[in-house]
């Protein structure tokens, strides 16, 4: 059921326009000053707002520029009620954010005409956000392991790495590759190979204890965890989680050097204030680097050369 916001300072005039939207079966809130209007949005936006010009306090079209303001790119359509006809006021109330007119005194048909033409503008712009909303998400989605892709992450990271420097808190990175994985896929063949990678992704995603941790296929056998309010003790102890996760998973490799099952081998790496966030990565992955040399199956912190 369509919401429909109706604000205007006559109490007969309110009841005159819920009576005339009836038809519509919306749900009508009726509002008594611009002020009420704006003070109600951060509790729901309606799907149209239907606002009289003439208001003592914040008059029509000042109230419609702070919902604007308020609302930013969320777009509803607003309907004007005025008893003006001079073409420079109705231009006025145009530029600051308004849609159309409605001129008093208010005729029923033309005002659910109208409205009707307004809700399916606004549906059309719901339905549009939905859309690409699910366009966005499916850019950084991975399709083969339903985990975040590389520039899901990188959009991630950069989020992470402002709150970071804004707030001073810690913000800990991991960077994991499957231990030979090219003489698994060699060995086990390539479909067995994207079997494998999902129930790695899966086997990190339920290793994970946090909502708010974020989990993403790097590229390939390559995996990205970044863990926010997270100092490196923490991160180690996720890093063991991880480890011990695919020891329970138990995917065969008999192919491997490291052990009789897959294995990954990890390098951690926490936020310093000097560091940018591509220095975070790339540190990282010397740690990944020393955790092969090491023997793989294992986890490594990144150490600054002395």
């Amino acid at each position: 059921m369509p919401q429909i916001m109706v604000v205007d300072d006559s109490r007969t005039q309110r009841t005159v326009i819920s009576e005339y939207l009836k038809p519509l079966k919306a749900d009508i809130v009726l509002l008594e000053s611009g002020q009420e209007a704006i003070n109600a949005l951060p509790s729901g936006v309606p799907d149209l707002i239907i606002l009289d010009v003439e208001m003592p306090g914040l008059s029509g079209f000042e109230t419609c520029k702070a919902i604007r303001g308020f609302l930013q790119d969320n777009w509803i359509p607003i309907i004007y009620l005025t008893a003006h006809t001079d073409p420079s006021n109705l231009v006025e109330g145009l530029k600051v954010g308004g849609d159309t007119y409605i001129h008093k005194p208010v005729h029923a048909d033309v005002l659910q005409a109208i409205t009707k033409a307004m809700l399916r503008l606004s549906t059309m712009q719901a339905e549009l956000l939905e859309a690409n909303k699910k366009l966005n998400d499916m850019a950084h989605f991975d399709v083969l392991t339903q985990i975040m892709n590389r520039r899901g992450y990188e959009d991630m990271l950069e989020r992470l790495w402002s709150n970071h420097k804004r707030q001073q808190q810690p913000l800990s990175l991991m960077l994991m590759d499957i231990d030979f994985f090219k003489k698994y896929n060699d060995n086990y063949g390539h479909i067995q190979g994207d079997e494998c990678l999902r129930n790695v992704a899966q086997a990190l995603k339920s290793a994970l204890n946090r909502p708010i941790d974020v989990l993403a296929r790097y590229g390939g056998e390559e995996f990205v965890v970044l863990l926010p309010n997270t100092d490196l003790e923490g991160a180690k102890a996720v890093a063991e989680n991880f480890i011990k996760a695919m020891a329970q998973a138990n995917i065969p490799h008999e192919f491997s050097d490291a052990a009789q099952h897959v294995t990954l081998s990890i390098g951690i790496n926490e936020a310093t204030n000097e560091e940018t966030s591509g220095n975070l990565l790339t540190k990282a992955d010397e740690a990944l680097y020393k955790a092969k040399e090491q023997g793989r199956n294992r986890s490594v912190c990144y150490q600054s050369s002395p």
